[in-house]
């Protein structure tokens, strides 16, 4: 007959008690409320403070934390750094993966990575989104005193832009159009601070130009230079032009062979993207969800919706099932039209 100490049965008892009832057994039965009570959640914006990236993250923050279960606390924390590479893979590779750390970065992003972007250490085919407050059209203009007013302007006269990094719209829209259309814009690149920097030596006269902002952000950030005709706006880049800039140029209208058609589509689809929201592939489905659901909610706040009324921020809310779609859409994209672009923007030799 076996004999069992009392000694081995109890530490037996211990064992199995901790498997059954241990830390995996908890976390699955943990619902998105208990989790998210009593937790702050983080949103990473890509940029310095004053830009559109940080408006638009700051007022999210603001509202959606109402509307997450466990009600949790929602901050912004600025990542500036190449364009918002730097702040992309820190919440897809290093931030915590269990829904706390939000990416509010460069709607560029997933095109970088599919282009075939060097620094991208995230993969834009799994990036769990949460949803988009609304995307516009990017556009390339010139300070009022500046002699270049058009694209035709651009083809004769070296024009000096300012630029936050080569993976940012100030540095992609403006090479792109040099290689499509034989423009001589020139970027200069290293205000890291983003719009307030770059704007800054506008008004300074340290540079002639952007090449690269969203119609959204500058009626959110720069009322004043509309209502004052303070911008010379030289080309718009989306798919269709903007109702209130009906008579400023569409890239896709200026190209004319169907390749570079497909490559200006290609570069173009992330304007759709805008002040898009995502999260890292590995959070759990559920908090996921209840994101998602706390998104859609918080763009319907009449709170909310009061207060991007009073800033004059455009709102085109699009839910985190569109934007997947849309990214899957981008990498469908023939290789061969994806090494064109990707070349055309000087990220490959």
């Amino acid at each position: 007959m076996l004999r069992v100490s009392r000694r081995a049965l109890a530490s037996f008892c211990v064992c199995v008690a901790a498997f059954a009832f241990g830390p995996g057994a908890g976390a699955k039965a943990q619902t998105a409320e208990e989790f998210y009570k009593g937790k702050t959640v983080t949103i990473i914006a890509g940029f310095g403070p004053g830009g559109g990236y940080d408006l638009y993250a700051r007022v999210l923050a603001r509202y959606i934390g109402n509307y997450i279960p466990g009600k949790p606390n929602v901050l912004v924390q600025n990542m500036e750094g190449a364009g918002s590479v730097r702040a992309a893979n820190y919440v897809y590779v290093t931030a915590a993966k269990d829904g706390t750390t939000i990416a509010a970065v460069n709607q560029n992003m997933p095109m970088y990575q599919l282009l075939g972007g060097k620094a991208a250490q995230f993969d834009a085919g799994k990036l769990a989104w949460i949803g988009s407050m609304g995307g516009s059209n990017g556009l390339l203009y010139t300070w009022h005193t500046s002699k270049t007013k058009t694209i035709d302007d651009a083809k004769r006269n070296v024009v000096m832009l300012g630029g936050t990094g080569t993976n940012s719209d100030s540095h992609i829209f403006p090479t792109l159009i040099n290689n499509l259309l034989g423009t001589k814009f020139k970027v200069i690149n290293g205000y890291s601070g983003g719009s307030k920097e770059v704007h800054l030596a506008l008004e300074r006269g340290e540079v002639e130009g952007r090449g690269g902002n969203a119609w959204a952000s500058l009626k959110s950030s720069n009322k004043e230079w509309l209502d004052q005709k303070k911008l010379n706006f030289i080309v718009q880049i989306g798919l269709e032009r903007e109702p209130e800039l009906p008579d400023v140029p569409l890239l896709l209208d200026l190209v004319k062979s169907d390749t570079d058609k497909q490559i200006v589509t290609l570069v173009s689809l992330p304007t759709f993207l805008g002040y898009a929201h995502w999260v890292s592939p590995e959070v759990p489905a559920d908090r996921l969800a209840a994101l998602r659901a706390a998104y859609s909610k918080t763009m319907q706040d009449p709170a909310f919706l009061a207060e991007t009324r009073k800033l004059d921020m455009m709102l085109r809310p699009q839910s985190g099932e569109q934007l997947t779609a849309l990214v899957q859409r981008v990498a469908n994209t023939p290789k061969d039209i994806i090494n064109r672009a990707a070349k055309a923007l000087e990220w490959t030799e």
